[in-house]
C-alpha cells in the first residue's frame, strides 16, 4: 500500500468544506429567523383581531340590551356624546334589568368611553365609580392616518328605530416585524336600538 494514498484532506480541501459548511448554516440561521418573523406577524395579527372582536362583542351585548323596559315606565334608551370632537368617544346605555321601573341598580347604566387608545366602562350610575378596562391598544385610526374616528354614531330612519354604527380599530402593540408597520383590524356593527318594549 502506498503512503501516497492514506494522506487524508489537504488544508485547501479543508478550508472549502468548512466555508461550504459555515455558508449553509448561515442560510439555515436566515431561514428560521424569516419563519420566527413572520410567526410573530401572524401572531400579531390574530390578538389584534381578536382584541377588536371581543371588545365588540361586549359594547353591542350592552347595547342590545339598551332601552329595556318591562315596566314600560319610559326608561331612557341611550344619551349620546355630549361634547363630539373632544377626543372621548363615549354613549351610556339605560336598562331596567331588575324590572323596578328604574336604571339605578348595578349595571343598568352602564357609560361606554373610548378614550386614550383605550375602550372603558363604568357599570354603575355613581361617576365616582372606576371605569373597567375592556382593551389597550384601541386606535380607532382605521386608515392609519392619525384621525381617530368616534366609536359611536348614530344613524336616525324613522319610522325605524334609531341605530347606532360601532366602529373598533384595534392596533398591535408594536409594530409588524416583517413590514416595520402597526397592524391595524377594524370591525362595525349596526346595532338597532329598541323604542319601547
Amino acid at each position: 500500500m502506498s503512503t501516497r494514498n492514506q494522506r487524508g484532506f489537504t488544508l485547501i480541501e479543508l478550508m472549502i468544506s468548512m466555508t461550504v459548511m459555515l455558508l449553509i448554516l448561515a442560510g439555515l440561521a436566515e431561514m428560521t429567523l424569516e419563519s420566527s418573523r413572520i410567526n410573530r406577524a401572524q401572531q400579531m395579527t390574530a390578538q389584534t383581531q381578536a382584541n377588536a372582536r371581543n371588545c365588540m362583542t361586549m359594547v353591542v351585548q350592552r347595547l342590545r340590551s339598551a332601552g329595556w323596559d318591562p315596566l314600560n315606565v319610559n326608561v331612557p334608551i341611550v344619551t349620546w356624546d355630549a361634547v363630539p370632537g373632544d377626543g372621548i368617544s363615549e354613549i351610556e346605555v339605560f336598562a331596567d334589568l331588575d324590572g323596578d321601573g328604574a336604571t339605578n341598580g348595578t349595571e343598568e347604566q352602564v357609560l361606554i368611553q373610548h378614550t386614550n387608545g383605550r375602550i372603558q366602562w363604568r357599570l354603575s350610575n355613581d361617576v365616582s365609580a372606576p371605569f373597567t378596562i375592556l382593551s389597550s391598544n384601541i386606535s380607532n385610526d382605521a386608515d392609519g392616518n392619525g384621525t381617530v374616528e368616534d366609536m359611536f354614531t348614530q344613524i336616525s330612519s324613522p319610522p325605524l328605530a334609531d341605530r347606532v354604527l360601532v366602529q373598533i380599530t384595534a392596533q398591535s402593540p408594536v409594530p409588524d416585524p416583517m413590514t416595520g408597520e402597526f397592524i391595524r383590524y377594524t370591525v362595525r356593527s349596526e346595532v338597532a336600538l329598541r323604542k319601547t318594549l
